[in-house]
């Protein structure tokens, strides 16, 4: 069988199907932010806590500086001024 001859057949595709969006109020979306942020600050601690310990190496050193780095960026950009 060639593929034209399997795609001649009827359409089996569903066509309009009706699709239930959910829509979060600006409420939903604060919190979640807020809590998005907040473990985030707990992220950056933690991380702070392990570059200060002085046990990595320096390339790791470097690249957990460059994650701290965009992690806080991140967050400057998602808290509210």
């Amino acid at each position: 069988m060639t593929v034209a001859n399997r795609r001649r057949g009827e359409d089996r595709r569903v066509k309009n199907v009706p699709v239930e969006v959910e829509r979060r109020s600006g409420i939903d979306r604060r919190m979640v932010l807020e809590s998005a942020s907040s473990q985030i600050h707990a992220v950056l601690e933690l991380l702070t806590q392990i570059a200060d310990s002085g046990s990595l190496r320096d390339d790791n050193r470097r690249l957990l500086d460059t994650a701290l780095l965009r992690l806080r960026f991140a967050l400057e950009r998602m808290e509210p001024e």
